[in-house]
């Protein structure tokens, strides 16, 4: 179910508006429905969205397209190109006239049974879409701009979470450093969200367990909400990876990399990994 407008005019760079406008227009004509995550997502909604403190600066504006075919990723693609977009040699990736680099990565009916997309014409390059529709289903409505108007779907703080969750068990050692960061941040600002604040107030039973400690209150909230959620197969895999059931990597793996650097922060990432699987798992 899609969640309540976020109204963001005024707030948001005009050039990343703009890049976010024409992307917007291409897949308005082609009826491809699509929505925005990554580092960017997380930014619009928690920090512009709901004053949540500022997390590291991204670089890149990400988009999920919901695609039938690689034939309509490709013509969309084109259509960006007519737009002022220029193509790299990274298959999903292209740069905006203002040198800001954007990803464009497919889902849905593209993707094989065990929601994998192989990337044309070899086939080598793979990559785990599962839970973007959940995500997508989930969306936040943002306004970005009043005139023009400027409205699309980014991903929410639950869907946030599925996707930085998978992406982390995917991907390799020196790159998902960064989804632990970032689950570490979902985790820590969820309470702020005005709705969510108010609903841990009128449980008092789950903020005294947690001994009135919201932030804590609020990662098992967020554990309940994914759980209703995610589907069978997404579900299955945060279970494996909260009970460490994952083959390759290990919970207390990515409780170590939430904290980045900062080795001191174990115990409290620790405590919000707990509180997260015990409202999943509930």
């Amino acid at each position: 179910m899609t969640q309540p407008l976020l109204n963001l005019s005024g707030k948001i760079e005009p050039s990343l508006v703009d890049i976010i406008e024409k992307v917007d227009n291409c897949a308005t004509r082609f009826k491809i429905p699509y929505l925005v995550v990554g580092a960017f997502a997380r930014d619009l909604v928690l920090h512009h969205g709901y004053g949540a403190p500022a997390q590291r600066a991204t670089k890149d504006i990400d988009f999920a397209l919901q695609v039938p075919t690689w034939g309509t990723f490709e013509i969309l693609k084109k259509e960006l190109i007519t737009y002022g977009f220029t193509e790299t040699k990274t298959a999903h990736r292209l740069i905006a006239s203002n040198n800001w680099p954007i990803d464009i990565v497919p889902f849905g009916g593209i993707a094989d049974k065990n929601t994998n997309i192989q990337w044309p014409p070899s086939g080598d390059t793979e990559m785990n879409v599962l839970g973007f529709q959940e995500a997508f289903e989930n969306a936040n409505n943002v306004r970005l701009s009043g005139e023009p108007r400027v409205e699309v779907l980014v991903a929410s703080p639950v869907g946030m979470m599925l996707l930085k969750l998978i992406s982390w068990t995917d991907r390799t050692a020196d790159k998902r450093k960064k989804d632990a960061i970032d689950i570490a941040y979902v985790l820590t600002t969820y309470e702020t969200i005005p709705a969510i604040s108010s609903q841990l107030y009128d449980d008092q039973g789950l903020m005294a367990h947690y001994g009135w400690d919201k932030t804590l209150a609020g990662a098992h909230q967020l554990g309940i909400t994914t759980k209703t959620i995610a589907e069978s197969n997404t579900a299955k895999t945060i279970f494996k990876l909260l009970n460490n059931q994952n083959t390759k990597l290990q919970v207390e793996t990515l409780i170590s990399e939430m904290g980045g650097r900062n080795t001191h922060q174990y115990p409290r990432n620790e405590a919000l990994i707990n509180a997260f699987k015990a409202g999943v798992e509930g």
